[in-house]
């Protein structure tokens, strides 16, 4: 399972529960810094919102599973955590065309059985080292920025998120943290990648 840091001067930035209210603006910074990021998407909102999906696929992001109603897999039977990892990539599938192969268990809460499958399936599970904290209620577009960046090193993999599965999130905190974290990894020399280039999957 990939998400200790490796070296080269790159991160990844990864982004979750998507599709949703922060994803144009994250797409626009993205856009603006010339970088790529990794979008783990929760099905459901794939299939709420494929438009969006699809613009994430269009701007050359890597595209990631995160379930389909982003239950906690460790409070569900590992057939229940087995059946909502794969309904939320085959949402994904049925949305872009293509099969998401990286896989980041609701919570990062991975289980024998998820696990399992998804190397049956040749996917990668992918963890993180360093958080945004962009959830919390007193979250600022500073607060995310620094976050990240007391904790990440070269090769390391960056959790945010541009939505928020079923719950309440403003959109602000990780779309201007995003482009304040970008240019503060810049001046370290780091650029953000994808996944699928950092991992080698």
């Amino acid at each position: 399972m990939h998400g200790t840091e490796s070296a080269g001067p790159r991160v990844a930035l990864t982004y979750d529960d998507g599709p949703g209210q922060g994803t144009p603006g994250v797409l626009e910074l993205l856009a603006r810094h010339e970088a790529r990021a990794t979008f783990f998407m929760v099905g459901s909102e794939v299939e709420r919102d494929p438009d969006a999906a699809r613009a994430v696929r269009d701007a050359g992001h890597d595209v990631g599973s995160h379930s389909m109603r982003h239950l906690d897999h460790e409070a569900v039977t590992p057939a229940e955590a087995v059946a909502d990892m794969l309904d939320g990539a085959r949402a994904i599938e049925e949305a872009l065309g293509l099969e998401p192969r990286l896989y980041r268990a609701p919570y990062g809460h991975f289980v024998p059985a998820t696990v399992a499958e998804a190397g049956r399936r040749g996917w990668t599970c992918v963890h993180w080292s360093a958080l945004g904290m962009d959830w919390l209620e007193d979250a600022t577009p500073r607060s995310v920025a620094d976050n990240v960046l007391r904790d990440v090193r070269p090769g390391g993999i960056v959790l945010l998120h541009d939505s928020r599965r079923a719950k309440p999130m403003r959109p602000q905190p990780v779309v201007e943290g995003t482009g304040l974290l970008l240019e503060a990894l810049a001046g370290r020399g780091l650029r953000s990648v994808g996944l699928r280039e950092m991992l080698h999957v």
